[in-house]
């Protein structure tokens, strides 16, 4: 561990620590084994080619008693197994996954995610493999893991895109969490509508507003008033899923259904769709016009967040002209007030769930040490109290 620990060494100057490693995979002690996975493990991270020469003990490793020895035999095989090898792998990780706590699962997940950077020709196979667990048993971090990986490999590898929300969907249909169901239509409704065939989201939208709990519900009509303000073809059949929930039993689902209703409403009046010929040469780009009210109210960002903005109104309010004044009240109109730090912080929130989930299973955040001052502790000693 030493040799490899040094700084500026060349890969061929470790081939002596990879061959005593190698010999030390076969211990029966299973410290010496776990202290030399780790090792390979760290190596890998830099160097996988020297570690790769190891594989075929790497592989025997899969099914050791010792969990943590098998979960970084797998892991490593996963940075240092070559392109050809990855369906072999995938095949022996499915077995090992249904046997293995779920903290473990989530390091192979993250392990999976970075094979899938490293060769992103096999995202079909990898992502595919890693949808089938979200739909097996699994507690919350698990599959949050997973979602998260799925939803960085996209933002990675562009052209899988539409494949995995496809994926999405999927697991929306028997999703047990509502965090992760709110979340998931929130990232439909912001890459849905770009995707070449929008239409085939909007059934597994329409079920989470038919067959979900009223957070869920609220969550399924904004990503569905998503849809309908970039796609102006599909508005029609979009309002007239939308209507029911303006009779909804939650205040914010009904809310949400009256403003998307009403806005859509408003576009369809002022720029109605018009269906292309048949014959047609080109085909019209199905986006909204410069002006379109349900464009501007469902997908344009507010410029300051709400708690600034009844700050902003109050300021105003309170300034001695400007109630009785003739000046139409718009944001430019208002006073600009300092962020206070709870809405800084609150800013701050919003933004990282407004990409998502990505950034959930990219690492695991490490409990916050209490600091502890030495001379408190001291002087807590009765006898040293009075010094």
């Amino acid at each position: 561990r030493a040799i490899c620990n040094l700084p500026t060494l060349e890969p061929q100057d470790l081939a002596p620590a990879i061959s005593s490693l190698q010999a030390a995979l076969a211990s029966p002690q299973p410290a010496m084994r776990f202290a030399t996975m780790k090792t390979l493990a760290s190596i890998a991270a830099t160097h996988p080619r020297v570690v790769s020469k190891c594989n075929e003990d790497l592989e025997a490793l899969i099914a050791d008693s010792n969990r943590s020895v098998a979960t970084l035999a797998i892991t490593t095989l996963l940075k240092t197994g070559s392109e050809n090898s990855i369906d072999r792998l995938l095949k022996q990780i499915s077995a090992f996954l249904t046997d293995i706590a779920d903290e473990y699962k989530i390091t192979v997940v993250r392990s999976l995610q970075q094979l899938c950077v490293t060769y992103p020709s096999r995202h079909r196979v990898i992502v595919g493999f890693l949808s089938n667990f979200l739909r097996e048993e699994g507690g919350f971090d698990f599959k949050r893991s997973i979602v998260a990986g799925i939803v960085h490999l996209m933002r990675q590898i562009p052209e899988m895109t539409e494949t995995s929300l496809l994926h999405l969907c999927e697991f929306i249909e028997d999703c047990e969490f509502t965090m992760l169901s709110t979340q998931i239509l929130h990232l439909l409704g912001e890459m849905g509508p770009t995707t070449t065939a929008p239409a085939r989201y909007i059934r597994f939208i329409y079920n989470r507003v038919i067959l979900e709990n009223a957070a869920v519900r609220a969550a399924a009509i904004n990503a569905l008033a998503k849809f309908a303000a970039r796609c102006p073809s599909l508005r029609p059949s979009i309002l007239t899923l939308m209507r029911p929930g303006l009779v909804d039993e939650d205040d914010e689902t009904r809310d949400r259904a009256a403003l998307a209703v009403h806005a859509v409403e408003e576009a369809m009046e002022q720029f109605p769709y018009v269906e292309p010929e048949e014959d047609a040469d080109e085909v019209p780009v199905d986006e909204p016009e410069d002006g379109d009210p349900a464009a501007f109210l469902l997908l344009e960002a507010m410029p300051l967040s709400f708690d600034k903005l009844e700050r902003s109104v109050k300021a105003y309010m309170s300034a001695p002209a400007a109630m009785g004044g003739s000046e139409a009240l718009t944001f430019a109109s208002l006073p600009i007030l300092e962020d206070l730090p709870e809405e800084e912080e609150k800013a701050e929130e919003m933004a990282d769930q407004a990409t998502g989930i990505e950034s959930m299973a990219l690492a695991v955040p490490e409990p916050e040490k209490e600091k502890v001052d030495p001379a408190a502790v001291v002087y807590a000693i009765p006898e040293l109290a009075s010094l």
